[in-house]
């Protein structure tokens, strides 16, 4: 019977090198695996699901009298998943040094999960609803929307009726609304709030491009207040589009009128960019003597009725 061949050092080297081996591939699999899982974290993102024509119908509601809740639905989901209303999702430093020397490739992917939510809404920056919404954890798929429907309700409905009058009275019937929040994800052991914010900007009431100021000017630019006969010359006006993200496209008739009677009308299309001014020329070439003015309209409102127009004396 032969003797068993004693273990050598080499051996055990050999085994215990196969056995390090084995233990750092394991090692990295779950490192890379914690990797691909915190991509995911961080590129969840949320979507809006209410309109803003639906908002528009709320701060209608509230100017009428009315003191409704402002329901809307929040959507958690990942980027296979596309929506053009959905809201920037941002990853906090914390949460993005938690791996911050980890360099090894993903092999596997546990998808996060999703939890409660903070929300709160502002209206001209000023804060209405503060509200924590308690929901059980859920894991967000690939292919599928974590919903969160939730509802805000305002305490103070009468300063938020004065604030959305005033925002409509300044910005020609634009009020500005932003909900900001934040999502409780959970990675593995690690838990984090996601922030996120979006703006709209809906209206009360139809916008309308405002008047700035006119005066009479000739073909060179500069301001006249007497012409010869035959003479071309020119109402120049400045127009304001007060809204802060609606541009405003616009038809404004400038009547000409001498001593009192209309004797023509130019008709032009206005275009102003949001919170911006624009000038435009309206030329007329007066035939006959005598004192001209003009009146501007917009949809049968004169738009300078408190700013009579200069007098142009035609020789």
């Amino acid at each position: 019977m032969a003797k068993p061949r004693p273990i050598e050092r080499g051996d055990i080297v050999s085994a215990l090198t196969l056995v390090l081996i084995f233990m750092a591939i394991m090692a990295g699999r779950e490192m890379g695996s914690f990797y691909a899982s915190y991509e995911e974290l961080k590129s969840l993102k949320v979507l809006f699901s209410v309109s803003e024509e639906e908002m528009s119908g709320y701060l209608r509601d509230v100017l009428s009298g009315g003191v409704p809740d402002l329901g809307f639905g929040l959507a958690i989901t990942l980027p296979a998943v596309d929506d053009e209303t959905k809201l920037v999702t941002e990853t906090p430093d914390y949460a993005r040094r938690w791996i911050i020397s980890v360099t090894l490739s993903a092999v596997t992917v546990r998808q996060p999960s999703v939890s409660d939510v903070e929300l709160e809404l502002f209206v001209e920056d000023e804060v209405f609803v503060q509200e924590t919404y308690a929901f059980r954890k859920e894991k967000v798929s690939y292919l599928g929307l974590v919903d969160r429907g939730v509802e805000l309700r305002v305490g103070d409905a009468s300063f938020l009726r004065s604030t959305i009058m005033g925002a409509s009275g300044r910005y020609s019937g634009e009020v500005k609304m932003e909900v900001r929040g934040r999502v409780r994800a959970h990675l593995w052991f690690l838990e984090t709030w996601l922030p996120f914010s979006t703006t709209r900007y809906p209206l009360v009431e139809a916008p309308h491009v405002l008047y700035g100021s006119s005066e009479w000017r000739g073909l060179d630019g500069a301001a006249v207040s007497s012409v010869s006969t035959g003479q071309p010359v020119m109402v120049s006006v400045s127009f304001v589009n007060p809204t802060r993200v609606h541009s405003l496209r616009e038809n404004v008739i400038c009547t000409i009128h001498k001593d009192g009677v209309a004797v023509g009308s130019i008709t032009k299309e206005v275009n102003v960019a949001p919170d911006s001014e624009a000038v435009y020329v309206f030329q007329y070439t007066p035939d006959e003597p005598g004192d001209y003015g003009y009146i501007l309209t917009l949809d049968g409102t004169p738009l300078n009725a408190d700013d009579p127009s200069p007098t142009l004396k035609v020789r």
